[in-house]
């Protein structure tokens, strides 16, 4: 009796450690796994107000790069160098080596947003949290190693190309010069803070030849005196729905 019990415990081990050696097969494939990657770059963005346009930003390098890790290991999907404005042929895995593409996306993912995010080393805890999670789903330590190095080949190439948006030039531009010309803009109260990234326009785009493509048309002239004018009628819109906003309205607004 006893030594049928232990045939059936060491069967039950085998067939334990058997499935346990493909759980990150299912662990990395999970696209909920990546929403939360996702969501950790939200957690940082929000918590160092970075304001919306600089947000983008982040969040578009740090996606490209998980999905050109993707696009390597899955020939459904089209590299978007060539389509995206400057991006350039990035780098292609090695021939017989094995790379787990959805966690080598997550990994490219999150070196990026930390690297185009404050402070220093904001995502680099969850980073060591997936190669834990690739080690305790029973992934081979060769593959995770070959992960690791080819998604650092692609973030690499997703920062280097990033570098080339003007961004860190429009760092040092000139702010927003406060005037007072009738129909200007000025810093209002309770923050009275400065304009928001006036030369966001000149950061490179990714589809677009240029921020003026599609520019919309100009505003109402500015006339706060005339009760007829367009500016006038628009103004009074804004005020009168500010001055009744449902508990609804103000959800949406704080979101």
């Amino acid at each position: 009796m006893k030594k049928y019990l232990m045939i059936a415990s060491v069967g039950m081990l085998m067939i334990s450690c058997k499935q346990q050696s493909h759980d990150y097969k299912k662990v990395f494939s999970d696209p909920v796994l990546y929403c939360k990657t996702v969501k950790r770059l939200n957690d940082v963005v929000l918590e160092n107000n970075f304001p919306p346009m600089i947000a983008s930003r982040n969040y578009v390098y740090a996606n490209i790069a998980a999905y050109e890790c993707i696009a390597a290991g899955d020939s459904s999907y089209n590299s978007l160098s060539g389509q995206v404005k400057q991006l350039p042929p990035m780098p292609r895995p090695q021939a017989g080596k094995d790379i787990d593409f959805h966690l080598a996306a997550l990994f490219a993912f999150t070196k990026v947003g930390n690297a185009v995010t404050f402070p220093e080393g904001s995502m680099m805890g969850y980073y060591d949290d997936l190669k834990r999670m690739a080690d305790s789903t029973g992934m081979p330590s060769s593959m995770l190693d070959n992960t690791i190095e080819f998604s650092d080949t692609i973030a690499a190439s997703i920062l280097k190309w990033s570098k080339g948006d003007n961004y860190a030039q429009t760092r040092s531009a000139t702010k927003y010069t406060v005037t007072d010309e009738e129909g200007r803009w000025v810093p209002t109260p309770p923050m009275y803070g400065q304009a928001v990234e006036p030369h966001w326009g000149e950061i490179r785009t990714l589809v677009l030849d240029s921020a003026s493509q599609f520019r919309p048309g100009p505003p109402p002239v500015y006339d706060i005196k005339n009760k007829n004018s367009e500016y006038f009628k628009a103004l009074m819109r804004v005020k009168n729905v500010g001055d009744s906003l449902t508990p609804e309205q103000k959800w949406i607004a704080d979101f």
